[in-house]
């Protein structure tokens, strides 16, 4: 659950739409496309942000809205290439082109692919098993062997329902072990290039498995191919930035897989809210330091407090039989008298 923070300063929050069309700059190019990155751009305010220096920038999303541009097949999401080989042939790298495939568009484009590269002569048909989400891969050729490898393009095996490994005809055929998913992106992100690390993804990049970044929020696909997604988040997820002024912006929509997605040159749009917070003022944030007390947390802080407190309880005793056996004296003089 997201933190929820008073909002006690006399400025008012401030709104900027933004339109990726109206960047300063764009950063890269697209993958398929070849043309300016209008997911990764970089936009320049006339009119700075400031907040005083005892406040803080909470940065959250009111809206963004996002074409259905990208191809859900494409180099950008590196999952359009396999290894196939027949027998003891050579083995070939095939290429499904770059651009939006629906489950009957790769049961017609599938098998041409494999046809042209066949090197035996074998016919290959693709089919379709709606109960259980998964396709089948069929030679003419029954007793010839052919596979399929997908051990480095794991992205297209989990596209065509394949594991990522090398798998070999039998009788004939391959057939998924997985339902085919054509949702390539089931969501994005919107990353910033802010200091502050806000959010924490459970992703692998490089050695890592989870890391820190500035992502303002992850955008559900709630619209299908060449429709619009528009996305209003109900519970904010806002950013406390470092800045004490803000003058440009970036933002990157990123995958699943917090790669750079590709809109093929079409923009998109935002709008950002800018609120200010004071920690400083009473009741939003405890100054005080848990460091300055005296915890016993570790074996030898919790010896010492015993030994201490048998101490106490032995000078008690002692002082009580003291006082006993003076009592016991002074009876026994009385008696004597």
């Amino acid at each position: 659950m997201s933190a929820t923070y008073q909002l006690n300063t006399q400025d008012s929050s401030v709104n900027i739409h933004i339109n990726s069309e109206d960047a300063a700059n764009f950063v890269g190019v697209g993958k398929d496309s070849g043309l300016i990155q209008t997911s990764d751009f970089v936009v320049v305010l006339d009119d700075i942000v400031n907040c005083d220096e005892e406040e803080n920038m909470l940065l959250s999303i009111q809206s963004i809205e996002i074409p259905m541009t990208y191809y859900n097949v494409s180099k950008a999401l590196n999952n359009h290439q396999f290894v196939f080989q027949e027998a003891n042939q050579n083995s070939v790298t095939l290429t499904l082109l770059s651009k939006h495939y629906s489950i009957d568009d790769i049961i017609t484009d599938l098998p041409p692919l494999l046809n042209n590269e066949s090197q035996v002569g074998s016919n290959y048909t693709v089919s379709y098993d709606e109960r259980t989400y998964k396709i089948t891969i069929t030679s003419s050729q029954f007793f010839q062997l052919f596979t399929l490898d997908f051990t480095n393009h794991s992205q297209t095996g989990k596209l065509l329902g394949y594991l990522p490994s090398s798998h070999t005809s039998s009788s004939g055929k391959i057939t998924s072990q997985t339902p085919i998913n054509m949702n390539a992106v089931p969501f994005l992100y919107l990353d910033t290039n802010f200091s502050t690390k806000g959010s924490i993804l459970t992703n692998s990049t490089t050695n890592l498995r989870t890391f820190s970044t500035g992502v303002l929020c992850k955008i559900p696909i709630n619209a299908d191919a060449g429709q619009i997604v528009n996305y209003q988040p109900i519970n904010k997820h806002g950013l406390i930035v470092e800045r004490k002024r803000i003058h440009s912006l970036r933002f990157t929509l990123r995958d699943h897989h917090y790669n750079v997605i590709d809109l093929n040159g079409i923009p998109f749009s935002l709008t950002l809210t800018v609120d200010f917070i004071d920690f400083t003022s009473a009741g939003v944030y405890n100054t005080h330091d848990p460091r300055d007390e005296k915890l016993t947390t570790t074996r030898e802080d919790v010896s010492l407090a015993l030994q201490h407190s048998l101490q106490q309880t032995g000078q008690i005793l002692a002082q009580q039989t003291d006082e006993r056996n003076k009592l016991i004296n002074l009876l026994d003089l009385n008696q004597k008298l």
